[in-house]
């Protein structure tokens, strides 16, 4: 499958957004899907999270996230790998962080009904899950973040938007 998005990280303002729905624990293993330069997973291991695999197609990306990993020290906390998120099982998953698009969530949505187990947290900024009711949601700025519990409540409240990033061909 394409990309989903070029390369917008999230900005280090707006990264606490993420924690901010829910807490971490050593037990959390943390995914983040497109995860660039892992600066959210990062976070999360500073936040409490004991392990943490990041996913993203750039292998410039990966590459850059791998060397800041060996250079903090976290090689056996936290794993990059250079993959497509719709090939890479989140079966171990209790936390899942993005920031993708409004495709992105709609794709992902059967994934996740699949493969997440029940209490997994799956935590979106800024584009909702189609037809899924957030258990919460914070804002932080001009972001939104929302936190889904598996299994996801189900609401027709909760449409797809047209939102400017799916507007353009990445």
């Amino acid at each position: 499958m394409p990309s989903f998005i070029s390369f917008i990280p999230t900005p280090p303002e707006h990264i606490d957004g993420f924690f901010e729905l829910t807490p971490l624990s050593s037990s959390d293993m943390v995914y983040d899907l497109g995860s660039g330069d892992g600066r959210l997973l990062f976070a999360a291991l500073d936040k409490g999270a004991g392990k943490a695999v990041g996913v993203d197609l750039d292998p410039k990306r990966v590459n850059e996230a791998r060397e800041a990993a060996k250079s903090k020290g976290l090689e056996d906390r936290i794993t990059f790998l250079e993959a497509d998120v719709m090939e890479v099982s989140l079966a171990d998953a209790s936390v899942v962080l993005c920031y993708l698009s409004n495709s992105a969530s709609t794709a992902l949505k059967p994934k996740f009904e699949l493969e997440l187990k029940p209490g997994t947290r799956v935590i979106m900024e800024s584009f909702p899950i189609p037809g899924w009711k957030p258990f919460q949601t914070f804002d932080k700025g001009y972001k939104k973040f929302y936190l889904y519990t598996m299994p996801p409540e189900i609401s027709e409240e909760y449409p797809v938007s047209n939102d400017y990033y799916d507007l353009f061909e990445w």
